[in-house]
């Protein structure tokens, strides 16, 4: 709408400045302005709308905050949010927190591959990053694409062997897939790291039944 305003205003400043030194009996170029403008600046508030030209402004300020109180995401539209997101992201892709945001809202409204597309690029940007890769691994697990959410759960169990839930989501894949030698592997190496934490060794022996 700004584009086509200034434009506009540009073509009928040209018109009338020709006009009136092209018309003798024309004397007041500021007239012949007010004329020609006025109907073009009707059209504009009647179709157009001053709230779009602080659009972009309006949305920034609305998404900001997110990605430290994921509770307000339910405040904005997310579809506004992916638009907002990925307009900005093409303009500054060293945003972490942006491309968090962006994939995870694609995921709540069930766009998936939208998700597996903006993760994937995340980590064009921030290679072998511990969150992209769990956060990747988890869509994958959810797609049922348990190979690659494999592959990228033991990248991230390479890097950090002690991320925990890293190796939770690899055992639950294992279990079940009756992966049983690898399911038992990783059970045992998990319970070694957390082998001093004896209310979480309480837990997985109640969830996995074990003695």
């Amino acid at each position: 709408m700004i584009a086509f305003l200034i434009t506009s205003l540009s073509i009928i400043s040209f018109c009338a400045f020709y006009l009136s030194n092209s018309q003798k009996k024309i004397k007041k170029p500021l007239f012949i302005l007010f004329l020609i403008s006025a109907p073009t600046i009707l059209i504009y508030l009647n179709q157009g709308n001053f709230e779009s030209l602080s659009f972009n402004q309006k949305l920034e300020e609305s998404i900001e905050g997110i990605a430290y109180d994921t509770k307000k995401i339910s405040e904005i539209d997310p579809n506004l949010i992916i638009i907002y997101l990925e307009k900005k992201l093409e303009e500054e892709p060293n945003d972490l927190q942006g491309w968090l945001i962006l994939a995870r809202t694609c995921m709540i409204l069930g766009h998936f591959q939208k998700a597996d597309l903006h993760y994937k690029n995340a980590l064009t940007f921030f290679p072998g990053n511990e969150t992209i890769l769990l956060k990747y691994s988890i869509l994958k697990k959810k797609t049922g694409q348990y190979k690659s959410a494999l592959q990228f759960l033991s990248k991230l169990k390479k890097s950090n062997p002690k991320n925990i839930k890293a190796r939770e989501i690899i055992i639950q894949i294992l279990e079940e897939h009756n992966q049983k030698l690898q399911f038992k592997k990783e059970l045992k190496e998990l319970l070694n790291i957390k082998k001093y934490d004896l209310e979480y060794l309480e837990k997985i022996k109640k969830k996995y039944e074990l003695d």
